[in-house]
């Protein structure tokens, strides 16, 4: 049997599995990867509390590069309306040399990519989303298909559809410009609220990319730091120094929470505002 570099032969069969956990915004569906797959169902039902399991598979990485990776390019052949799939990563991958270190003493981990799941509350959404994501990089060519049904709406959920919206204080007008040092100091003083808020941060990431208060490197960078602790950490001290620099992004903080949309952020929005015009 051949070998390459790293003296694992090119023929070595590796594990493969998807599962899934609900949040009250989202569906998190993680894929991971190992050389044991008992190994890893272990590993998945004493970490994570009550895990969807989905299909398991096995693999063989194709050389040179020796990964296996999610590819969310593909046109899709199913409706997908009212649904967003957004990994956590990209590229999206797992490398042999990750899947190889669990279990051994360097890491109990093993690698993983994460993918965050939306669903619209509309009308529109379609009920049922089945998403197929190729697989790159193994031998035989396979897809992961990430079937996840439309959650029932609560009674309250149905009836705000036809409800209209609630007025929502609203910004400054232009010939009232904002103050960058009272917005400043309204968000240090909000600092403990937003923390708590529970804003999806991939998504306040992606918003701040949008509207260039980030950039593609400071996206990266951020994403890379290890707990959601760190990254509110980095992206408040970068949210505080914009408004002092450009007082309107205190406004386009104050649009991204209420485009969130949850009671939380929404008030969130409403305190922010009502402590300006104080």
């Amino acid at each position: 049997v051949s070998t390459h570099s790293t003296g694992i032969p090119e023929a070595t069969v590796y594990a493969g599995q998807v599962f899934y956990q609900r949040e009250e915004r989202r569906d998190l569906m993680r894929f991971t990867a190992a050389r044991d797959l008992n190994a890893l169902l272990q590993y998945i039902e004493k970490k994570y509390s009550y895990p969807e399991m989905d299909q398991s598979i096995s693999f063989k990485l194709t050389s040179p590069k020796r990964c296996i990776k999610l590819k969310f390019d593909e046109q899709q052949t199913e409706p997908t309306t009212g649904w967003r799939i957004k990994p956590h990563l990209d590229p999206c991958q797992i490398k042999e040399h990750e899947i190889l270190c669990f279990g051994d003493n360097s890491t109990a981990v093993p690698p993983f990519c994460l993918v965050s799941i939306y669903a619209e509350n509309s009308p529109h959404t379609v009920p049922n989303l089945s998403y197929s994501v190729p697989l790159k990089g193994v031998q035989e060519q396979m897809k992961i298909i990430i079937n996840r049904p439309l959650r029932n709406m609560s009674l309250s959920d149905s009836v705000n559809i036809n409800r209209p919206p609630p007025s929502a204080p609203s910004l400054p007008t232009p010939n009232s410009t904002i103050r960058s040092d009272i917005a400043h100091s309204i968000m240090t003083e909000c600092t403990s609220l937003i923390k708590d808020c529970g804003i999806d941060i991939n998504f306040l990431v992606d918003k701040l990319l949008e509207h260039k208060i980030v950039n593609s490197r400071e996206k990266r960078k951020l994403t890379a730091r290890e707990t959601n602790d760190d990254k509110m950490d980095e992206l408040l001290h970068i949210i505080l120094s914009s408004i002092r620099m450009n007082a309107k992004v205190f406004g386009i903080f104050i649009d991204i929470l209420r485009e969130e949309d949850t009671l939380r952020t929404i008030a969130l929005a409403d305190t922010l505002m009502d402590k300006y015009k104080e």
